[in-house]
């Protein structure tokens, strides 16, 4: 079991909750006598049904007004839990992707991202079987257009979501090396199994407005010719023969249930696959990404938890949380952080009350700053959510990161500010200011102070950061007694800044 100290509780704190203060953080430490007791406090949270809002004057005002409530409830989010909801429900808007480009009405990505609150850290499978049926997934993989046959003889199945289905949101393509990373000779499926569950998805083609609703006559069923040669063809998957193979609650469960077939998949060691797949997506999304020698053992333990588990979601959270792994250094300092991550972490650990509007007087809001960062909230690239990882950061993603930073830190009105005067330690209202202990304090209220974990500013940095405040030296203490003063605009923002733009304030 790991040991329950500071740094921990604020790295636990930082990867499930977006973070916060260091009085935060020192409140959720002291509050707890054991990592179990703090990852039960995690977990406790309730089903949210928080609808955003339907929709704007276009699709794009949409996004920005969905966007804005989203990242305001990232960030106000009081209990730790809240805050881990907010971060599941973003892990599953990347890893079953559906954006508004493909959407009929804007309203379709708000219902959808109301479905991921609600099976949050609730039942993998069964939420499979709600986006089965999810307007915006309906619409995003051309569900509402898979009819079975257009001249009632040939098969007419559309594959993409059958294809999606297995390659990303369940099984993987492949099997996994011994390091995590995709194994190219030991594949998961063939494109005849693609074929196959395409036309068992056939038939979603209808909806009440929310919701796909199944109609049989569009159902492929067996009844149509796949291979040309005029004859019906059975339906077959994984070798399996099924002419009433669908998705639907009438089946569920049983042998005619594509899910229950899907999710029997073991890999050649005897691992379930689809939990194996889930169980490396959330360990990265919350720990650190594979390669790593001796990955694919640890995920396994994880996802003989899920699968004995039925596939909750709840459990396997808290054996991950729980884990030694996840308080080890590469934990601590392999991930480099989404543009959300970055957003919302900066603000909470600065006590920003945030309406998720523009900083200061800008017009750009959160929701564009993500975006400018490569992370288009309701719009992901592709149909594999975001990359991640160190493709986070080009040229011009940096630069914006670079440009948040500096924004964050010298706006002195309009919204999303810096009440300098709550931020325990902040050396405020004092007129004679050693530039040491500004610095010392700004790294604090950051969690780069090293009391948070490896990664922190080293003694060149912090000697750097006290030369700027100093000018060199020339400058024996500062004049930080109100926000008005020249010391204050220039140099405690200035480190603020500096700090955040530094390389430390992009990893965690």
């Amino acid at each position: 079991m790991p040991e329950w100290n500071y740094e921990n509780a604020a790295h636990l704190l930082r990867r499930a909750a977006f973070g916060g203060t260091p009085q935060q953080t020192d409140d959720f430490y002291t509050k707890h006598e054991s990592v179990a007791d703090a990852v039960e406090t995690l977990l406790k949270f309730k089903v949210s049904k928080k609808k955003l809002p339907k929709g704007g004057r276009s699709f794009y005002q949409a996004s920005r007004k969905q966007g804005r409530k989203w990242l305001t409830t990232m960030l106000k989010a009081k209990r730790p839990g809240d805050a881990l909801r907010e971060k599941l429900v973003l892990f599953w808007h990347n890893h079953l992707v559906s954006g508004h480009s493909k959407q009929r009405s804007p309203e379709h990505m708000a219902v959808q991202n109301q479905l991921f609150r609600i099976y949050a850290k609730g039942n993998f499978k069964d939420l499979m079987r709600e986006f089965n049926r999810d307007i915006a997934n309906l619409y995003y993989l051309d569900g509402i257009e898979n009819y079975a046959s257009f001249d009632d003889v040939t098969a007419n199945a559309n594959e993409n979501f059958g294809r999606e289905l297995v390659e990303l949101q369940t099984l993987n393509n492949t099997e996994f090396a011994p390091d995590g990373a995709d194994d190219p000779l030991l594949p998961t499926y063939t494109e005849a199994d693609v074929r196959g569950l395409a036309r068992a998805l056939t038939g979603w083609v209808d909806h009440d407005g929310k919701h796909g609703v199944w109609n049989p006559d569009e159902w492929d069923g067996g009844r149509y010719d796949d291979n040309g040669d005029g004859e019906p063809d059975p339906v077959t998957i994984f070798g399996i023969e099924n002419n009433n193979f669908r998705i639907d609650q009438a089946v569920a469960g049983s042998s005619d249930d594509i899910l229950e077939l899907i999710f029997a998949r073991t890999d050649s060691d005897g691992n379930n696959q689809t939990a194996m797949h889930l169980c490396l997506k959330l360990w990265t999304w919350f720990a650190y990404p594979p390669p790593v020698p001796g990955h694919k053992a640890l995920i396994a333990g994880f996802a003989q938890t899920f699968a004995a588990g039925g596939f909750e979601v709840d459990p396997v959270l808290r054996e991950m949380f729980n884990h030694d792994a996840f308080y080890s250094d590469a934990a601590k300092t392999r991930t480099i952080k989404s543009p959300v991550d970055f957003i919302v972490g900066t603000l909470r650990a600065l006590g920003v009350k945030s309406n998720g509007k523009g900083i200061g007087r800008s017009g750009r809001e959160l929701f564009d700053w993500a975006s400018e960062m490569g992370m288009t909230l309701f719009e992901p690239p592709n149909v594999a959510g975001w990359p991640g990882g160190s493709r986070w950061i080009t040229t011009g993603t940096l630069l914006e990161r670079l440009d948040f930073a500096r924004r964050v830190a010298e706006a002195s009105d309009g919204s999303n500010l810096i009440k300098f005067k709550k931020l325990d330690g902040f050396p405020l209202g004092d007129d004679a200011v050693d530039p040491a202990v500004l610095v010392d304090a700004v790294l604090a209220q950051l969690g780069l102070d090293g009391t948070q974990g490896p990664v922190a500013l080293g003694a060149a940095q912090r000697d750097d950061l006290i030369d700027f405040a100093s000018d060199f030296g020339a400058t024996a203490t500062l004049d930080l007694s109100s926000e008005n003063t020249g010391d204050f605009r220039r140099k405690a923002r200035g480190v603020v800044a500096l700090v955040l733009q530094a390389a430390e304030s992009q990893i965690f």
